[in-house]
């Protein structure tokens, strides 16, 4: 099972399909899928507090948690960006 898919099921069960989908969208930016500023905010909310817990976790390997540490970074810019205009 791969890092997304898991991700992706732990936001699907805390938040519903719509909000994991634009994870899963926003995951895969830009070799596929759409950028954070094409996401409904309030789901990147969510996305970010759950990819925060799963990162506090000790669910994910080393390199897994990389990977998900850069999004979390870069989702957590977007939305500090985000909150300045």
């Amino acid at each position: 099972m791969q890092t997304i898919e898991v991700i992706k099921a732990v936001i699907n069960s805390k938040h519903g399909w719509a909000v994991a989908d634009q994870f899963e969208d926003s995951y895969i930016y830009p070799n596929g899928g759409s950028a954070f500023e094409d996401q409904n905010y309030n789901a990147l909310l969510y996305i970010r507090d759950s990819v925060r817990s799963i990162l506090k976790g000790d669910v994910l390997n080393d390199d897994a948690k990389e990977e998900l540490g850069d999004y979390y970074d870069d989702l957590e810019n977007y939305l500090a960006d985000s909150s300045l205009k």
